[in-house]
């Protein structure tokens, strides 16, 4: 499963070398959530060295919840910026591929290309910064939901303007709803710098794999033709890694 990482929330309260462990026993690498390590405060140093003893290749999840690069107050997008870039400094420290950001939402339900501009704004100062440092950065595609509004690669596109031709995408397959739009951002969008997966259920995001209305069994072809890396979604709070070991097993089976 080397094309596989394991999403650090899906063992929210393990050990973090437990994790490390768990993903070394399946050849797979990590996403690593930023903000669980900051919760549990797990010191870099440590993970630097788990990262050499046991030979994973990483990812990071940007700090997102409470944050805001949209946002209609000036001061909440400045400090939504500052702590997304405490994350790229967390990336680049320990050698991640790339670094998984959340766009903004809306602050309030205003016509949605109100926010255009303060997002753009974010994304240039994010990609200007990230390259300073030559670490990769990549936005995504968020779930309709609330006032969430960056929902589709048309929107993505729309916001990003000028810097479409340089942006990459993290695709989650759970936020795109049905395997029709899978396919299509599959299709067309031009720079995905990963997936991730997990299955969506009755409103309910991020749920195991094999259980939900996409049919992986059917978009296997597309996405392993891909080649992409996947990185494996969900929150589990209950340290007996269930939700973990359910969506290996349907892995083991289907791909």
């Amino acid at each position: 499963m080397s094309n596989f990482y394991l999403s650090t929330p899906l063992m929210w309260n393990n050990r973090i070398e437990e994790i490390f462990q768990s993903a070394t026993e399946y050849q797979m690498g990590l996403e690593i959530f930023h903000q669980q390590m900051e919760f549990h405060n797990i010191p870099l140093l440590q993970l630097q060295r788990l990262i050499e003893k046991y030979e994973r290749k990483v990812y990071v999840h940007a700090l997102s919840w409470d944050l805001n690069l949209c946002s209609l107050q000036k001061s909440a997008r400045e400090l939504a910026i500052v702590q997304t870039k405490k994350s790229i400094d967390f990336a680049q420290s320990l050698g991640a591929l790339d670094v998984t950001i959340h766009p903004g939402r809306m602050s309030i339900f205003l016509e949605e290309t109100s926010y255009d501009g303060y997002m753009h704004d974010s994304m240039k100062e994010l990609l200007e910064y990230a390259d300073s440092l030559e670490q990769s950065i990549s936005f995504e595609i968020m779930e309709p939901i609330g006032k969430e509004f960056i929902t589709s690669r048309h929107v993505m596109e729309r916001v990003a303007r000028d810097l479409w031709e340089q942006l990459s995408v993290t695709l989650d397959l759970a936020h795109c709803q049905n395997n029709a739009v899978v396919l299509d951002h599959l299709e067309h969008l031009p720079r995905i710098s990963k997936l991730h997966m997990s299955n969506l259920k009755n409103g309910k995001y991020h749920t195991p794999i094999g259980e939900g209305e996409l049919d992986f069994h059917c978009l296997k072809p597309t996405i392993s033709e891909s080649g992409l890396p996947i990185v494996i979604e969900g929150m589990d709070t209950d340290t007996k890694k269930e939700l973990f070991r359910k969506n290996v097993r349907y892995l083991k089976e289907e791909y």
